[in-house]
């Protein structure tokens, strides 16, 4: 991967912290699981997500990698839902 590519991830990702965002993780072939959160913070190499629902509350990390490979897809909950990367 090239480094101005993960450097444009990190930066969009940065602009979103303390927005609620949608997430898909891809789990294998045909296997997703979405979920909901806030990004908390970005750090040099992964950036945080706090998920709370009911009956858990949970930061989570990802890599800016894991967007570009697409093992993970991003959306800032707004009217558009905006795609992170």
């Amino acid at each position: 991967m090239p480094a101005s590519a993960v450097a444009r991830v990190k930066g969009a990702v940065e602009d979103c912290i303390g927005k609620k965002v949608k997430f898909k993780l891809k789990k294998g072939k045909s296997r997703s699981h979405f979920n909901e959160g806030v990004i908390l913070d970005t750090y040099p190499s992964i950036f945080t997500v706090y998920i709370e629902k009911k009956d858990y509350k949970r930061i989570v990390s990802f890599n800016y990698i894991d967007i570009l490979t697409n093992n993970v897809e991003f959306y800032i909950c707004d009217d558009k839902e905006t795609r992170i990367g």
